[in-house]
Formats: C-alpha cells, sequence, structure tokens
C-alpha cells in the first residue's frame, strides 16, 4: 500500500514538474550541468563500494598478486619480407586498326562489344574504282595468254620471230604483275582482326572518309591481362622471372598468384626503378585495362627465426627491447630484455639476437610492466 502511494506521489511531482518546464537554451545548460555533477557523484559512490567489496574478504576474493599478462612461447618459425607496388592493367593484345590506303567507309560489319575471331572482316572501304580496274585487266590478261600461247606454238615449228613471242610473254608477265598490284590494294581497302578480341571502339562510320595511320576500330583482347610496375632499384637482387607473387585488384575484390613474366634490364634514372610485368588469365573478362592492380613480391625469407609481434618492441635510449616472464624466487617476473632486430613485415619482427627458443615474450600488457614486475600469464 506505501509502495502504492509513493508511486502516486511520484507520478504527480513529474506532472507538475513537466507542467512548468522551461525550454529555453539557458535552462537545458543549467540541467545538464545538474546531470554532469550528479553523474560525478554517483561514479564516486560506485568506486567507493568496489573498494570496500575488496577489502571485505566475505565478499569478495582478494585480488591475486600480479599484472595480468599474455605470452608467446618462442619457438623456431619461417619469416618472410613482402612489399607492395601499384601496378597498371594493361592488355597484352590491343591495336587500333587502320586502312593501308584512303577511302570512303562502305560498310562496316561489327558494332561494338562484338566478339571477333583472328581474320575476320570488320569493315571494307569503297573499291569499286580498283574493282573495275582489275576486271578490265582480267580480260587484257586473257587475251594476252591466247596470244602467248599461239606465239609460242608457232616458235616452236619455227614460224615467225623470236622477238614476237618474247613480246607475247613479256606481256603476259606484266599483265599478271599488275593483277598482283591491284589485289594487294583491294586488300588493303579491307580492315581484318589481327587475332581474336572484343571490338572496344569505333571511331568512324560508314560514309565517313578514312586515312591511313587513323584509327577506325579499337580491337582488344581481355582473356590475357598483364600488370606492368615500377619497383625500386633497392629491390632489384630480390626480384626475379618466375618468381611467384600476389596480384590483388582491390576495384573488382580479386585477388590471384602468378609468376612474374618479365624483368626489366634497365634503371630508370627519373625515379630509379625498373619495370615488372606479371601475366594474369581472365577467362571471365572481369578485369579491365588501366585497372589499378597491386603487386605483393616477396623479397626476403628466414628459416628457423625467432619472431614476434612488433607492436610489444619499445625503443629507449640504449635500443630496442621487449619484455620476457623469468621465473626469480619463485615467482614470474616481467624481465627488460634488449634485442636486436632485422626487418618487419605484417605485424612481426625478425629478431637477430637477445632471444632463445622456449622464451616467454610478453604480448599482451606489455604496456602496463615494468622491470622486474610480478605478472601472472593468463
Amino acid at each position: 500500500m506505501r509502495n502504492t502511494v509513493n508511486i502516486a506521489l511520484l507520478c504527480a511531482l513529474v506532472l507538475l514538474a513537466s507542467c512548468g518546464t522551461d525550454n529555453s537554451p539557458e535552462a537545458k545548460k543549467k540541467l545538464l550541468e545538474q546531470k554532469e555533477q550528479s553523474l560525478v557523484k554517483l561514479e564516486a559512490e560506485i568506486r567507493d563500494l568496489k573498494a570496500e567489496l575488496l577489502l571485505d574478504g566475505d565478499s569478495l576474493a582478494k585480488a591475486p598478486e600480479g599484472v595480468l599478462i599474455g605470452v608467446k612461447v618462442l619457438a623456431p618459425e619461417t619469416f618472410e619480407h613482402f612489399f607492395e607496388v601499384n601496378g597498371s592493367v594493361e592488355a597484352i593484345e590491343q591495336a587500333n586498326l587502320s586502312p593501308e590506303q584512303g577511302g570512303q567507309i562502305k560498310r562496316m560489319n561489327v558494332k561494338e562489344g562484338d566478339a571477333v575471331k583472328a581474320g575476320q572482316v570488320l569493315a571494307t572501304l569503297n573499291t569499286s574504282v580498283i574493282s573495275s580496274s582489275l576486271q578490265e585487266l582480267e580480260s587484257g590478261l586473257a587475251l594476252a595468254r591466247t596470244t602467248y600461247e599461239r606465239q609460242a606454238k608457232l616458235w616452236e615449228q619455227k614460224i615467225g620471230s623470236e622477238m614476237q613471242y618474247l613480246q607475247a610473254k613479256n606481256q603476259v608477265e606484266s599483265l599478271e604483275k599488275k593483277r598482283s598490284t591491284l589485289q594487294a590494294q583491294l586488300a588493303m581497302s579491307t580492315i581484318s582482326a589481327p587475332f581474336d578480341g572484343v571490338v572496344d571502339l569505333i571511331h568512324q562510320k560508314e560514309g565517313e572518309l578514312a586515312a591511313p595511320g587513323m584509327p577506325i576500330i579499337t580491337l582488344v583482347n581481355v582473356a590475357q591481362l598483364k600488370v606492368k610496375a615500377d619497383v625500386s632499384e633497392n629491390h632489384a637482387k630480390a626480384v626475379k622471372v618466375g618468381q611467384m607473387t600476389e596480384v590483388r585488384f582491390p576495384s573488382f575484390g580479386t585477388t590471384l598468384s602468378a609468376p612474374i613474366s618479365a624483368v626489366g634490364s634497365i634503371i630508370n634514372p627519373a625515379n630509379r626503378s625498373f619495370s615488372v610485368e606479371v601475366r594474369v588469365s581472365n577467362p571471365d573478362r572481369t578485369l579491365k585495362p588501366n585497372a589499378v592492380g597491386i603487386l605483393r613480391i616477396k623479397d626476403f625469407k628466414a628459416e628457423n627465426a625467432m619472431v614476434v609481434p612488433t607492436i610489444c618492441v619499445g625503443k629507449d635510449a640504449k635500443g630496442n627491447f621487449l619484455f620476457v616472464v623469468r621465473n626469480e624466487e619463485g615467482q614470474s617476473k616481467a624481465m627488460k630484455t634488449y634485442v636486436s632486430t632485422d626487418r618487419s613485415s605484417e605485424g612481426n619482427t625478425l629478431i637477430t639476437e637477445g632471444l632463445k627458443p622456449g622464451d616467454s615474450v610478453i604480448v599482451q600488457g606489455y604496456n602496463e610492466v615494468a622491470n622486474g614486475n610480478i605478472v601472472r600469464v593468463q
């Protein structure tokens, strides 16, 4: 009954307070200060209660002695060092196709995005003049051959002069060479695919004039791509043809493994680097030329190495150090141990001197201990 009365009184007070609430900024600031003061007071009371419970052996067991830590027991392992370099994806086969002679585009046989085969005719130019000349030549060549054949028979019978025979023969040979020239010009008016690929761009339309050296079609084969990157000369000894490397394409969420296919023989004096090329397969055509490809290349490997997390290695005026757990007088203590480090990779550091297999290196709580502190291994 008493609880019911208290609840009713509380509701009434809340109702009265809400009726007279001041929503001005000054009132809100004042209310915020009051609540912050209340929070500080509450936190102090909580700390006092925890301290009382800690001292009360019946309520809470006493905290064990020592700083709580985590360790890594050292054992020989393999340490590998990698470096990354950004590269660009390029098509191995890509060509801007143009005619070998000028003319009007008569027919465009493909559109952008079409897959084509090597040798397929992609576009043809207007060849009416060449075709007419070739037809006339074929007629003259037929007559010249007939004349030559007859003159040859007569010459075999010692009828007529040798000059007439030679002139007839020369006429046939001359016309055959002219025909070959016209056929070559006719072929130069046809644009064919030099390799299997996809029509990426069409630069001109039917009816427009094409000229040698001016691209009509851009053809690209994206089934096989290469990633080219510039690597610092500092890694020149470590990078070799055939070495496996990891290639990551962040834009596509794809990671591949492939061997290095080519290593440049010249150092670029502008940026002190050499080129590296890695070829990758792209059967589903997901990857695209000019995308970013990141090469992850291994340049160092050590067997039977002592390796610790890099984050637990500290440094002072004497050098690099870390804390190792030692047993002294029946207690586990954190002992500051100076070490010689080599290189670091992926959050790990290679230790060359100062540690041995079986050492317990503090890898958790290392920033909470000092030399000689008693510790507890969790």
